[in-house]
């Protein structure tokens, strides 16, 4: 007998875990009712704990929804999973579900080998065109970073998590686990550092 896998939302078929954060886990999935491949990004049930972040997140997955380009990871869907804990209280976790990229990290290759010349400029020019369109949407991604990086295996640049970073970075249960939001601190913008407002300036910085 197969074992039942885990289901989103009544919609999103759980599968393997694909990737690991400080704030989210990463599956592979299944859209039942599309029955396409998808990207699932579970985030850490303490978010769900700060009445404000639900508003946020929401916002922020809306925007992202709605930005359609070739280098940007398309975010499908976002909500809360509710599952009952071993003493039966319910445990909200927020999820995003997106594009189902096959390809590498950009950070996964920099640990392999040295890009060359060419790689990085092709690279480079993807994310900018990324921002490019994103800034133009209103949209700051805020946590631009080679782990949320995607080269395809037709080495195309494909930025994930677009807008998701503020929601996130907002929610005062980060507070609580600094290392996991901010381990990426060698990307920050002075601004983003001091705790200031931030625009599309901090994204080319980083």
């Amino acid at each position: 007998m197969s074992e039942q896998k885990r289901l989103i939302a009544n919609r999103y078929e759980l599968g393997n875990l694909i990737g690991r954060g400080g704030m989210a886990d990463v599956y592979e999935g299944i859209d039942t009712r599309l029955s396409r491949t998808v990207a699932i990004k579970l985030l850490k049930s303490d978010l769900a704990n700060d009445p404000s972040f639900e508003d946020r997140f929401r916002q922020e997955a809306q925007a992202s929804a709605r930005m359609a380009h070739p280098t940007i990871v398309r975010v499908y869907d976002a909500g809360e999973d509710i599952e009952l804990d071993s003493r039966g209280n319910q445990v909200k976790h927020p999820f995003i579900v997106m594009e189902y990229v096959r390809g590498k990290l950009l950070r996964d290759i920099l640990h392999e080998r040295r890009l060359s010349i060419e790689e990085a400029v092709n690279y480079a020019s993807g994310v900018l065109t990324a921002l490019e369109f994103s800034h133009k949407a209103g949209v700051i991604h805020r946590d631009i970073k080679s782990a949320n990086i995607m080269i395809t295996e037709n080495d195309q640049v494909k930025v994930m998590d677009f807008g998701i970073a503020r929601a996130i970075s907002d929610s005062s249960a980060t507070m609580a686990n600094t290392v996991g939001i901010m381990g990426t601190a060698q990307y920050f913008s002075p601004e983003q550092a001091k705790g200031e407002n931030v625009d599309a300036r901090t994204d080319l910085y980083s």
